[in-house]
């Protein structure tokens, strides 16, 4: 998050809009509504007219700018499970001599980096300590000895996870089966991080349907680089579905809801924003369809939208008490 010193951000955000701020549909200085080109008006002035943002202004608070697409829709599925037990991303840590175990450097569920010193082995041909070296970042799943105990090539001395992507087990109904694929995207959540995303691949679809539930696993590979999901927990997914129909889209964080409308603010200008009624058809967590109001190509603002929704609503109330 970037820190405005001393400043909160809604100042800052009030301040570069007075910067250049296109009225909002006030009168200018001699008293005259400021001009609109016929292109200019749409269902903006319904709205309270366009909003002028300095760049500045547009980077602080994340705004970004992405162009109206036509492509295939997608379809979602939601599906539950779990993050599954066991890994393929494993590894057994031996000794690499005969000796005795010196000492224990790590503890169970800990984190190391590779090459991380795991514990120092004495042989039994020489009074000089071994490091017995990480081969791999992860969690420490169990250490398997403890100090003083002796070991040899054969011996397992502790066990190492890389958990930076872990599987996940989905239950799918047999009538949903057929819409799925291996490679398709998929969106793992947990009640534990309610605002956070896990993204992953389906990599894997059971050929057997469960007797009991009518059901059929699948498998799919998440993303988890800080660890947060852990072996065992309990997940919802989201797994999307292309399908053969384009249709013009724009992200779904692009579309604000005010005074019961659907609205995207479209730029018109690199500092200048329109807010446009739309109409919407099918939306996604991640798209939204647009039947009416927008045209391929045509700019809005994705990430951030929310901020020149609450300057609109501002200026409007503003104006409401003026009157």
């Amino acid at each position: 998050m970037i820190r405005m010193a001393s400043w909160p951000m809604a100042a800052f955000f009030s301040f570069c809009l007075v910067l250049g701020v296109a009225g909002c549909g006030r009168a200018g200085p001699g008293g005259e509504s400021p001009a609109h080109s016929s292109e200019d008006h749409h269902d903006s002035e319904e709205h309270g007219g366009t909003l002028h943002l300095v760049q500045a202004a547009q980077e602080v608070l994340g705004i970004t700018i992405v162009p109206a697409e036509v492509k295939p829709l997608e379809q979602t599925l939601e599906v539950t499970g779990q993050i599954a037990q066991d890994t393929d991303r494993i590894v057994h840590v031996n000794a690499p001599e005969a000796g005795s175990v010196t000492k224990l450097l790590v503890t169970s569920g800990q984190r190391v980096e590779a090459q991380q010193p795991l514990a120092e082995l004495t042989p039994s041909n020489t009074m000089d300590p071994v490091e017995v070296l990480a081969p791999q970042a992860g969690l420490i799943l169990g250490v398997h000895v403890s100090s003083g105990a002796p070991a040899d090539p054969l011996t397992c001395l502790l066990t190492i996870a890389d958990l930076s992507r872990v599987w996940a087990t989905f239950d799918v109904y047999e009538q949903d089966i057929g819409r799925l694929q291996v490679g398709q995207r998929i969106e793992a959540q947990s009640v534990a991080y309610p605002d956070r995303v896990f993204r992953g691949t389906i990599v894997f679809i059971s050929p057997q349907v469960d007797q009991d539930t009518r059901t059929i696993k699948v498998r799919a590979d998440i993303e988890n680089p800080e660890y947060a999901l852990k072996l065992g927990m309990f997940v919802t997914g989201t797994v999307y579905i292309p399908t053969a129909d384009e249709a013009l889209v724009v992200p779904q964080e692009a579309v604000q809801h005010i005074e019961d409308k659907d609205v995207v603010f479209v730029q018109t200008e690199p500092e200048r924003f329109e807010p446009r009624d739309v109409r919407i058809g099918t939306a996604t967590r991640t798209q939204a369809h647009i039947l009416e109001g927008l045209q391929a190509g045509e700019l809005v603002a994705a990430s951030g939208s929310f901020h020149l929704k609450a300057e609109l609503l501002k200026e409007t109330l503003e104006e409401g008490h003026a009157h």
